[in-house]
């Protein structure tokens, strides 16, 4: 009899069929059922589960020892670290604190959807033995739907591994109803504000760096990684990026040292990668002058300059920490007495810039180095006041009136 009684409960007995490593048969035993119905509806979704290969090593297996491997794995088959570090947030932050304690094979889309729920109110504290890598912090505040959403998008992505591993028969993340998360609206520098700090900072050791960035598009970390070898005939050549780590050394491909802080990564996405930035004459100006003082403190520092080859450097060589370029244009920014804008922003102000010139979408999302053409149109087409006023002149004059 598959299913029987236990004690004041019930319980079902699954035949896991011969393990290949004893040739003895094995049985499965789950106790704690109120009813018989329980115990045989719970012992007819075991069954189909053997059926389709649904065996776990460890029945006992926690949706937290779980993710611990999944993470492991993830590390070591090397993503950015940038999205390992947020894989570990989610994980430990939301995710852990809420359902960590389910077994695996008993998670269902329930478990998932309170975890959602509780975060939404107010985001947990990460779990007692969480790490904390360096730039992650616990939110005082409830996450804002895109947020959710991210979290909800790492666990489901590792069930969709459990499954496909067969140690789980389903993903119990999948075909649920999300918070709906809107595009924030940016607000660039209108072109007076960024004529005014591109003056401002004309001066400054860096502001060739901030020429770049303001009038490229360039990603903060792909401005830091860039190279005197990556351009080419007025072109800049996006080969790398400089991103964040928790703290864990990275040997450097340039110098063969560790770096602490950060370490040289591919661009963000394989559209990005490689691919070629014509310059304007006055940001390849800027450029001229920023190597020749860089020339002038390479001999100041004789043997002791730490060359990574960098356009973007500090006085010794060494790499930019990508957080400190962050921190340089508030500085710089405040200084010049305009409004406060994210770094980020100049690349969505350098998006409008072109999308405002008339540059023909598809060029722009190739600058950027976008995945595809509707992110760029999704984020940046109304940005400028007056661009959407000039599209609808430009159509309205193309109808014959009679006055």
């Amino acid at each position: 009899m598959s299913v029987k009684r236990s004690g004041q409960g019930w319980m079902y007995v699954v035949d896991l069929g011969v393990d290949p490593a004893t040739g003895k048969r094995r049985q499965e035993r789950k106790r704690g059922f109120r009813t018989k119905r329980e115990a045989e509806e719970a012992r007819d979704e075991r069954r189909a589960e053997v059926r389709t290969g649904v065996v776990a090593i460890d029945q006992r297996l926690t949706l937290a020892e779980y993710l611990e491997s999944w993470l492991a794995a993830k590390e070591q088959a090397g993503i950015r670290p940038t999205t390992l570090r947020s894989y570990r947030q989610h994980v430990e932050s939301y995710i852990v604190p809420h359902i960590g304690k389910v077994r695996l094979r008993d998670l269902r889309a329930t478990h998932v959807e309170h975890m959602l729920q509780q975060i939404a109110k107010a985001p947990a504290k990460p779990a007692k033995d969480a790490q904390i890598g360096k730039g992650q912090r616990r939110n005082p505040k409830p996450l804002s739907p895109a947020t959710q959403r991210r979290v909800h998008a790492t666990l489901r992505s590792a069930l969709t591994s459990a499954k496909r591993k067969h140690l789980v028969s389903f993903n119990a993340a999948a075909d649920m109803e999300l918070p709906k998360a809107q595009r924030p609206r940016v607000k660039p520098w209108t072109p007076g504000e960024l004529g005014t700090f591109l003056d401002h900072v004309g001066t400054d050791r860096l502001g060739a760096l901030f020429e770049v960035l303001a009038l490229t598009g360039m990603r903060r970390g792909e401005a830091v990684g860039l190279r005197w070898e990556d351009v080419e005939n007025g072109e800049i050549i996006v080969r790398q990026q400089i991103v964040e780590t928790d703290g864990t050394g990275v040997a450097c491909p340039f110098c063969g040292g560790e770096h602490r802080q950060f370490q040289f990564g591919d661009p963000k996405t394989a559209s990005g990668d490689h691919r070629r930035i014509e310059l304007d004459s006055r940001t390849l100006q800027a450029l001229l002058a920023h190597r020749a003082q860089q020339e002038i403190e390479r001999d100041q520092w004789e043997s002791a300059y730490d060359d990574h080859g960098l356009i973007f450097c500090r006085e010794d060589g060494s790499p930019i920490p990508p957080a400190n370029v962050t921190a340089m244009f508030h500085t710089l920014s405040d200084a010049a007495g305009l409004r406060r804008i994210r770094l980020h922003d100049l690349r969505h102000g350098a998006a409008s810039l072109l999308l405002a010139a008339n540059v023909p979408i598809a060029i722009v999302s190739k600058r950027l180095g976008h995945s595809s053409i509707s992110i760029t149109s999704d984020t940046y087409s109304h940005l400028l006041p007056g661009v959407g006023r000039d599209a609808a002149e430009a159509a309205a004059a193309l109808v014959p009136r009679g006055d």
